[in-house]
C-alpha cells in the first residue's frame, strides 16, 4: 500500500474514532454503490450523516476540505440518495459532512468536523 493510501486509511480511522467519541453510530465505512463511494456513513439523532474524510500532512495545497469541489459534492449527493432509497429510510433525515484530518510529524492529529457541506 502506498504512502498516500496509508494516509487516507489513517485519516478514516481517526475520523471514525472521533465520531464514536461524539456519540455517532458508525453504520458503514467505505460504502460503495453504482455512483461511487463515501468514506463513512454515521447515524445520530434520527439523521444519517454521509462523511467525506480528507487527510493532509501540510497546508501547502490549502485546507483539506477545499478538495471537495462541486463535482465531488454532486457525487456525494448521488451516493447518499441512492443509499437512502436502497435501505428504505424515507422517514429519516440525512446530511453531508466533511472531516479534515491534519497529521503533522511532531504533533497529534487534529480533527475539524464541518457539518452540512452540501446545502
Amino acid at each position: 500500500m502506498n504512502s498516500i493510501k496509508n494516509l487516507g486509511v489513517l485519516g478514516e480511522q481517526i475520523a471514525a474514532e472521533y465520531l464514536r467519541r461524539c456519540h455517532y453510530k458508525i453504520v458503514q465505512v467505505n460504502y460503495r454503490c453504482v455512483f461511487g463511494e463515501v468514506d463513512i456513513i454515521a447515524y445520530k439523532n434520527h439523521t444519517y450523516i454521509f462523511v467525506e474524510v480528507k487527510t493532509r500532512r501540510s497546508l501547502s495545497f490549502g485546507r483539506p476540505v477545499e478538495a471537495i469541489n462541486k463535482k465531488k459534492k454532486i457525487h456525494l449527493l448521488k451516493v447518499g440518495k441512492y443509499y437512502m432509497q436502497r435501505v428504505n429510510n424515507k422517514d429519516y433525515n440525512f446530511r453531508f459532512d466533511a472531516i479534515e484530518i491534519m497529521v503533522f510529524a511532531s504533533k497529534s492529529p487534529s480533527v475539524n468536523h464541518i457539518e452540512n457541506i452540501i446545502s
